[in-house]
């Protein structure tokens, strides 16, 4: 038995193996480089008893050479996944399940009903390009370059992916050699393992599957404050590997603004565990500050969207000023597109942002064993008591309104962090009225584009002026009602 501890990436870029391997000579590391085709098939039972026990089972073909594994439940933390393994040498090209050791078996899994009830489901064939890397620490690392397609059932799906993976020594290398290769090829983090992603096409289900969220991170009450951080820190990464599929797959400006959410969610809990995390940390921080910035665009891209397509709320009262409209579609243009964005999400930097984050994830810490519970209640107090505190129960203008999004945003933040920590139903009913300001502050951001571009209209549409007007003043009185409500609420944290 083996535990793979191995990092994958979905690969992008062209002239992937010149540019390894011009890299590897360039930075005189010592590697061998070798050239294999493999041919693998995946089993399972109709039932995917071994998909339900987080098991993967294969017959891969090389060289002649025939090799059964399966693998067990292990560990994905950012993307790096590491999994025990077994692997054993075969004559025929059908697992025989009594060759691997007894202790792997679960004691609701029967070996010889198994055995009888396995099915071949998909197919994988690709062609691997293999560096065995030495690093100058002593570190032995493996490179694999896979280009090939995963079948099942006439249906197939492209695959060119990057694994590295620790033979010897330290983890922290693997990550070194990872940040390394991101100046040569064009990448991105990947969650799913061919095995996953062929269940997925043997089920016949979308490359856009279910899509996540990250309402709640899942601290617990039990958890020290730096456990509680780190957990919410991989809960987070976990997510943004997510949402960057899905934008792949499908590229929107929702999804796009989920990558923004996730990151700022990320940000939030560096700012609110400073005390309790090294000063290097501050430069993780920067960086995440420094992506949210490249992407503050999108927030007003959603709202240019909402105005300029047909199916839009406002739209039809834009009818009134064909001018108005053409300027907002010449405003929406003038944004970034979706191949700007994909040369971002797959850059140098941005993949080396995760790599830090994972490896900030991966180093031996001094625990703080003090709790996380009066901590987070302490968090909750300072960010919601800092709300509207100047405007107590006075009613606002919408500037006003507008000039508090960012600390309410955060302070919505916070609660989303130690959300798992207190009774849901109290979680709930406190946070409905401070969502409904959030809601309206968008929409009011939304009219606040038309107003400032009626002003550079020639001839202002009398009609439109005054509808925009009735809008602004009808959403602000509902938006002080909800404010009173909101200030009305009684703490959830601090009920016994």
């Amino acid at each position: 038995m083996v535990t793979e501890i191995e990092l994958k990436y979905f690969v992008v870029s062209e002239n992937t193996q010149e540019n390894i391997t011009h890299l590897l000579s360039a930075q005189q590391l010592s590697f061998s480089c070798i050239t294999k085709q493999l041919s693998n098939c995946y089993y399972d039972t109709a039932g995917l008893n071994f998909r339900k026990h987080d098991m993967g089972l294969r017959v891969r073909g090389c060289d002649g050479q025939l090799e059964q594994t399966i693998k067990t439940a292990g560990v994905v933390i950012a993307g790096l996944h590491q999994r025990p393994e077994y692997n054993v040498d075969i004559s025929n090209n059908y697992p025989e399940l009594a060759l691997f050791p007894d202790e792997i078996w679960q004691t609701s899994q029967d070996v010889d009903q198994l055995q009888n009830a396995l099915v071949p489901l998909f197919l994988t064939d690709f062609t691997r390009i293999i560096w065995v890397v030495t690093l100058s620490s002593g570190s032995v690392i493996e490179l694999a370059f896979d280009q090939g397609d995963i079948s099942s059932d006439g249906r197939s799906v492209s695959l060119c992916e990057l694994e590295l993976e620790l033979v010897s020594g330290e983890t922290e290398d693997l990550l070194l050699l990872a940040k390394q290769l991101f100046s040569v090829i064009s990448v991105r983090p990947s969650s799913q393992s061919k095995a996953a992603r062929g269940y997925r096409l043997w089920n016949n289900t979308p490359e856009n599957w279910e899509k996540p969220t990250a309402d709640m991170l899942p601290l617990e009450s039990s958890f020290g404050i730096l456990s509680a951080f780190n957990t919410g820190i991989n809960d987070c990464l976990t997510h943004l590997h997510d949402h960057l599929e899905h934008y792949i797959v499908m590229p929107s400006l929702i999804e796009l603004e989920k990558i923004t959410e996730t990151l700022a969610l990320m940000r939030h809990g560096f700012w609110l565990f400073d005390n309790y995390l090294p000063k290097h940390s501050k430069k993780l921080r920067n960086e995440l500050s420094y992506f949210i910035h490249l992407l503050s665009w999108v927030d007003n891209a959603v709202n240019l969207q909402e105005l300029t397509t047909k199916t839009g709320n406002y739209r039809h009262k834009l009818n009134y000023s064909q001018q108005l409209l053409e300027q907002l579609k010449i405003e929406k243009r003038r944004l970034p597109n979706s191949e700007n964005v994909l040369e971002l999400l797959h850059g140098e930097r941005f993949n080396c942002l995760q790599a830090d984050l994972l490896s900030m994830l991966l180093a031996e810490k001094t625990q703080c064993k003090e709790s996380v519970l009066p901590f987070a209640q302490e968090c909750l107090t300072d960010s919601m008591g800092a709300v509207f505190t100047a405007s107590d129960n006075q009613e606002l203008t919408s500037e006003e309104y507008l000039s508090h999004a960012k600390l309410l945003n955060r302070s919505l933040l916070t609660t989303t962090w130690f959300g798992l920590l207190f009774d849901q139903e109290d979680r709930k009913q406190y946070r409905t009225p401070w969502l409904d300001i959030q809601q309206g502050i968008s929409e009011l951001q939304t009219l606040w584009i038309i107003h400032q571009q009626l002003q550079t209209l020639d001839e202002k549409p009398t009609k439109l002026v005054s509808w925009q007007g009735s809008k602004v003043e009808g959403l602000l009185v509902a938006l002080n009602s909800s404010k009173k409500m909101a200030l009305a609420m009684q703490p959830y944290w601090l009920e016994e």
